[in-house]
């Protein structure tokens, strides 16, 4: 490795893997192609390994190129940001925060409470996706922070606590010990599906997905209708909703693991870490007292 990282260099690798080209990097960035070749094996000399396979009719990344392109896109919007913050006036400042609309639901009014207490010039901006698409929004450098659940294809994150997970039903919700359980479910790759479905397995229940949805909001309609089981973190079940356990036939899951993933260092963004960290790093006290509470409540109606 030789010589440091520019700024227009990394601008344009990233431009090359995004417009799929030399050619096309040359026109967002109004450059010649022969510069665009230059530059790049400018950057590969510097890094000391290659960054990027050329044929004649396609580019694709190396193992290194993967993980630089990681690195180059957040060091260009730290870049952008620092500028930023110079020029703009403090009401101005913002950061970009991704969380499950599920997790916003239950904690975000007092978090942003907190948090505007310390920071009344910096504007959050929460974007509200599923965990892997809140991570890929981050490697892009859309994103500062991310609050999610470790899924088993994404990079590790910053661990923040276990987070137990039950099976859930609308209220009077029966099924017999040997029917298929009906699951309303997020899209196949949810951390909360993955453990839910091997619980089942292990156990030898029969289970058939009647309703999925990308949103906790349409998965709860079709609780609520009665005629399907949900799974979700213990701390998020609804008012009104039954806690189905091993003495109605479903077995423990394994808990899924609550991240942090963050793109930035900065005062605000560690102090939001803080706050959120406050607010939901208390899954072994929920364990103790949240599920015998909604398990209790259940009994005593039954």
């Amino acid at each position: 490795m030789s010589g440091e990282l520019d700024g227009t260099l990394l601008k344009v690798f990233v431009a090359i893997i995004e417009c799929h080209g030399f050619s096309a990097a040359a026109e967002r960035l109004h450059k010649t192609q022969s510069t665009i070749s230059q530059s790049l094996q400018r950057l590969e000399e510097i890094v000391g390994t290659p960054l990027v396979q050329r044929t004649s009719r396609s580019i694709s990344l190396t193992p290194g190129g993967e993980t630089f392109l990681i690195y180059a896109r957040q060091i260009l919007k730290l870049h952008a940001d620092a500028i930023n913050a110079v020029h703009l006036p403090d009401e101005q400042v913002c950061i970009h925060i991704g969380m499950p609309e599920d997790y916003a639901q239950f904690c975000l009014a007092g978090v942003l409470r907190d948090f505007q207490a310390q920071f009344p010039h910096v504007r959050p901006d929460i974007c509200c996706e599923m965990s892997t698409a809140l991570v890929s929004r981050l490697q892009r450098g859309e994103l500062d922070l991310v609050l999610g659940v470790q899924h088993a294809n994404l990079q590790p994150g910053e661990y923040l606590c276990d987070e137990p997970l039950v099976w859930v039903a609308a209220e009077g919700w029966h099924a017999r010990e040997d029917a298929s359980v009906p699951l309303a479910v997020y899209a196949e790759g949810c951390a909360f599906r993955a453990n839910a479905v091997w619980a089942l397995a292990e156990a030898g229940r029969p289970w058939h997905v009647v309703y999925t949805s990308q949103s906790p909001r349409g998965i709860g309609i079709a609780i609520e209708q009665g005629q399907s089981v949900g799974v979700t973190a213990q701390r998020l079940v609804p008012p009104g909703w039954q806690v189905l356990d091993e003495a109605q036939g479903f077995p423990p899951i394994e808990p899924a693991r609550l991240m942090f993933w963050r793109s930035t260092q900065c005062e605000a963004v560690e102090a939001l870490v803080g706050i959120l960290s406050q607010q939901l790093g208390r899954s072994e006290w929920l364990a103790e007292r949240g599920l015998a509470a909604l398990t209790a409540g259940h009994q005593s109606q039954q």
